[in-house]
């Protein structure tokens, strides 16, 4: 996790102006422009018009791949409210195996593949997994570091909030 801590705090968001200091994303702030090609060929822009729950993660991340059962009941329950749910894998590679793991599991949502960790340096994030709700309009609604087991109901408040605004 030091090891982590120490990659991310040399990274910058590419948003932040050269020799800014890292800080990770916080609610309100303004999510910057990150769009996830998946690898089914699906593509999503972040703040376009649809709220977005972006997860990065990685197949050699047990809590990762253990959490991707609830971004499916996620996904389920709010796909047909506009909602779009996208995982995106920070494994290195050319994300074969992210492809088997979405497949296998049957994920109902985009699973994209990121191996640069473009997605890392724009949010700042600290680790894997991490997941952003990010409003139609680009705000940063809520934030979990670590695994979504436990904040459910948290995830489904905020997002019911999203749909409300987006209307």
């Amino acid at each position: 996790m030091a090891v982590l801590l120490v990659a991310a705090l040399a990274c910058s968001r590419a948003d932040a102006p050269r020799g800014a200091p890292f800080r990770p994303l916080r609610v309100g702030d303004r999510a910057p422009a990150y769009t996830a090609h998946g690898v089914n060929g699906d593509t999503v822009a972040v703040g376009a018009g649809a709220p977005v729950l972006l997860n990065v993660w990685a197949t050699w991340c047990t809590s990762c791949r253990e959490e991707m059962t609830d971004l499916a009941v996620l996904s389920r329950a709010y796909a047909s409210k506009g909602v779009k749910v996208v995982a995106v894998s920070v494994d290195a590679g050319d994300g074969a195996r992210v492809r088997r793991f979405a497949d296998a599991e049957r994920l109902p949502f985009v699973v994209a593949h990121d191996p640069d960790g473009e997605v890392q340096r724009r949010f700042q994030a600290v680790g894997v997994p991490e997941t952003y709700l990010i409003s139609a309009t680009g705000t940063l609604l809520w934030v979990q570091r670590g695994g979504l087991h436990g904040a459910a109901s948290a995830v489904r408040a905020t997002l019911d909030s999203a749909i409300a605004m987006s209307r």
